[in-house]
């Protein structure tokens, strides 16, 4: 066997420790690519299945038509956006399964939430923990301005809604209103401010009844509520249980004005109360008829073949306006959890299909407000005096 010379020795060595240092820089080159090609992940949690699918469904057919938009228009820094949708079926326990998988698993730094502000309250300590953003499409309890510095919203708070209730009531002429709300922050939080509101100004309200989210039938409540012949009826229940209640209400012989709050707005009311939901008043996101919204229903209209609900325009901008606070970081910065917070509050007079959202230092975007609507002929439309 020829033995391999010194000299030679040392020239493989060298040659060896040449290739291995090319081969580590050509794979740095090929992280740092890969780096810059990855894709930017965003979380998307909503109700998917359940009594709230119907939101669920706005919110996927929003966020699909933002997402190719602005993938089509080359992503942020030639990133493209990739969604990660998961069901939390407007469920606490299933909104934080679903929140800890996109963190956990899926390493996301922003997540577009629920509409449920049940959801979006259990959610919220994990978020601020992980500092990894939330943003609420459609989340209005009062808690939700206070759960903490990674927790966002872009729709006005339940005070303002429950304070232009409380002034629609007694501008009708109702002195004694019946209070059945649903059990959890949203339902408590609506009845809080609206008893306060309404007895502020000289009203009274005769009793107050506790619905559990899960409840299908009401006549142990609407019984109570007959027998005190109230003149009208404020109802912030889910859609599902408010139409069923409803119906009950009218089959129990009870004919008072119904008044109910958001979530009547979705089809899921009068699917589950039928004819019997015919002229119940609420109030819901305040709708914007700019040029951005009618360019947004012209485009959602020839995509989906369907005009719009008030609450796919908040879905789409809680999207967009997330996509924003990303393109916004420096590209020197990384994109986490921090760095997009920071951006989210400087967002001032952000013109989207909403109208302008500003959040401005702090975490619940102001400008909006609430629209007065009623269910006309099996529609919901907006409430003008006359149709009274």
């Amino acid at each position: 066997m020829k033995l391999v010379g010194k000299e030679n020795m040392n020239k493989y060595g060298i040659i060896i420790a040449l290739i291995i240092v090319i081969s580590a820089f050509a794979g740095c080159l090929d992280s740092d690519t890969n780096t810059e090609s990855e894709d930017i992940k965003i979380g998307v949690t909503t109700p998917l299945t359940g009594d709230a699918a119907s939101w669920g469904e706005m919110q996927k057919r929003a966020t699909e038509l933002a997402l190719e938009d602005f993938n089509s228009a080359g992503g942020i820094n030639g990133r493209k956006i990739k969604v990660i949708y998961e069901d939390d079926q407007a469920d606490p326990k299933e909104g934080v399964n679903a929140f800890k998988k996109l963190v956990g698993v899926d390493k996301v730094s922003i997540v577009v939430g629920s509409p449920a502000s049940g959801v979006t309250l259990s959610v919220a300590p994990i978020a601020n923990q992980a500092e990894v953003v939330l943003l609420s499409s459609g989340s209005t309890s009062t808690d939700v301005g206070k759960a903490g510095p990674y927790v966002f919203r872009i729709m006005p708070s339940d005070e303002i809604q429950s304070s232009i209730m409380a002034d629609w009531a007694w501008d009708l002429g109702y002195r004694n209103i019946s209070v059945i709300y649903v059990e959890n922050s949203w339902g408590r939080g609506l009845m809080e401010a609206f008893t306060k509101d309404f007895t502020d100004k000289g009203g009274e309200i005769d009793i107050v009844e506790a619905a559990d989210p899960e409840a299908s039938d009401f006549r142990t409540q609407l019984t109570k509520i007959k027998s005190l012949n109230p003149d009208a009826i404020y109802a912030p229940l889910y859609q599902k249980g408010a139409g069923l209640m409803i119906k009950q209400a009218r089959e129990l012989g009870l004919e008072q004005q119904i008044l109910g709050a958001d979530v009547y707005g979705t089809p899921e009311l009068i699917e589950a109360g039928g004819t019997a939901v015919e002229g119940v008043l609420y109030t819901t996101f305040g709708e914007y008829h700019g040029p951005e919204y009618q360019s947004f229903a012209e485009k959602y209209k020839e995509k989906y073949g369907l005009d719009l609900e008030t609450y796919t325009s908040y879905c789409y901008d809680a999207f967009v306006i997330a996509l924003e606070a990303i393109k916004r970081i420096p590209s020197e910065e990384e994109i986490n959890g921090s760095n997009i917070r920071e951006e989210l509050l400087k967002i001032e007079d952000y013109r989207g299909v909403t109208g302008l959202t500003t959040f401005a230092g702090g975490n619940s975007a102001t400008g909006k407000t609430f629209d007065k609507m009623m269910v006309k002929d099996g529609k919901h439309v907006p409430y003008l005096q006359t149709n009274t």
